[in-house]
């Protein structure tokens, strides 16, 4: 897999590790070398390059054990290093000519799938440059000797050939797998939000199917009430309006399942939009000072359903509680028209003036059920899935100053 900016170590300490089975191999072969070909080659320098490897795969070893975080120049550090050292010990061992020359391919193959595309080429060329001065090293006699000038000059060809095969094929099968680890990493959050919602969709279908007989029971006692009352109560006329406005939200939700089920979309008005959404803030937050700022939107619109004004109501009510737990009365809603992009777009920012939302919940809010001190970001998550299905996009950040920041955007239309 390729590394990402900041990881754990636990491919960088396998590489470690790796180089110890390496270097026994090594070891191995100079040995066979020296007491069953008797080949004539310095093994004392031999062996010393292969200690002085295996001291600085130790010292490795000891850094990088346990957990901890690794960059992607630490790898990088490895496989050049891996190259520096098989070079030096090919040097000694007579160069190009020798068979194990094509062992210089295993750092590039590393590097395939461990690094990015630049460093890959990096090391790439790193491994070039490094047969290229085993080949230019090789004695004249030897390259001259039954005309070995060709084989030799053939062997480099090779070499490169087999690195651009293993950058190219290698690289490109890598890639493959991370496009595709990404794509099921995305259906799998994807599905767990989507089972997340449903289960929501199901809790809220039930309590509202529960609710509606209660709530029926109780506009015919209050229908009594008031029949049997001499006098006008004030109390049971504010009651009467809390009931329907109770039956007029039931009603809004059993039109607005309706029409998530049918997938209907219709052109809403940019002010019937905005004065719908002051009327309800209005409404529900009369304790709270709200400073708009509203430009014309006149014969604009956009597509949506009747989903889009909960939603909405969702962000707010997040940003009053907000500026309340803060001791503050104040939120601010502002629209502006995007003309940057390439379609004209509606963004609408709602500031809180609260102590703002953590940093390591920034990512998460909105995509899952993040539990904190406030609950468990449902309204978010609702809002942000509401406005994703309408195509809309939901961005959450922190103010310079105070406060959260839930930003809204809009494609418009442009009605005639």
């Amino acid at each position: 897999m390729p590394i990402p900016h900041l990881q754990t170590n636990r491919h960088l300490l396998l590489l470690i590790k790796l180089r110890y089975g390496f270097i026994f191999l090594q070891l191995l072969v100079v040995l066979l070398a020296e007491y069953w070909f008797e080949y004539n080659l310095p093994y004392l320098t031999l062996k010393l390059i292969i200690a002085i490897e295996l001291a600085v795969n130790m010292v490795l070893f000891y850094c990088y054990r346990g957990n901890r975080n690794a960059r992607e120049g630490e790898y990088l550090f490895q496989v050049l290093l891996d190259i520096l050292l098989l070079t030096i010990l090919l040097y000694f061992a007579k160069g190009a000519t020798n068979p194990f020359v094509s062992l210089l391919l295993i750092p590039v193959a590393i590097a395939a799938v461990t690094l990015s595309r630049r460093l890959l080429i990096l090391v790439s060329f790193a491994a070039l440059a490094a047969y290229s001065v085993l080949f230019f090293s090789i004695d004249s006699h030897q390259m001259h000797m039954v005309d070995m000038q060709q084989h030799f000059l053939g062997m480099w060809v090779n070499f490169v050939l087999s690195a651009c095969v293993v950058v190219l094929v290698v690289a490109s099968l890598a890639q493959a797998m991370r496009n595709q680890e990404r794509f099921v990493s995305k259906l799998r959050e994807e599905q767990l939000r989507q089972e997340q919602l449903v289960a929501l969709g199901t809790t809220a279908a039930q309590f509202a199917h529960q609710l509606a007989t209660p709530l029926a029971t109780a506009n015919l006692l209050t229908e009594e009430l008031e029949f049997e009352s001499s006098e006008a109560d004030p109390l049971l006329t504010q009651l009467k309006e809390q009931l329907h406005l109770c039956s007029r939200r039931l009603q809004d939700f059993r039109e607005m399942s309706e029409e998530v089920k049918l997938n209907s979309k219709r052109l809403i008005p940019m002010p019937e939009l905005l004065a719908k959404l002051q009327q309800e803030v209005q409404l529900n937050f009369a304790d709270i000072d709200v400073e708009y700022s509203i430009p014309s939107l006149e014969n604009l619109a956009v597509r949506a359903d009747t989903t889009l004004l909960p939603a909405l109501l969702n962000l707010i009510q997040n940003a009053v509680q907000s500026s309340k737990r803060n001791d503050c009365q104040q939120i601010q809603i502002q629209c502006r028209l995007d003309n940057s992009a390439q379609t004209k777009q509606f963004v609408l920012t709602i500031r809180d003036f609260g102590a703002g939302l953590p940093e390591e919940s920034l990512l998460e809010l909105g995509a899952t059920l993040v539990e904190s001190e406030q609950g468990f970001g449902m309204g978010v998550l609702l809002s942000h899935a509401t406005l994703e299905r309408l195509g809309a996009q939901l961005r959450l950040y922190n103010h310079t100053e105070t406060g959260a920041v839930a930003e809204i955007l809009m494609e418009l239309v442009i009605l005639q």
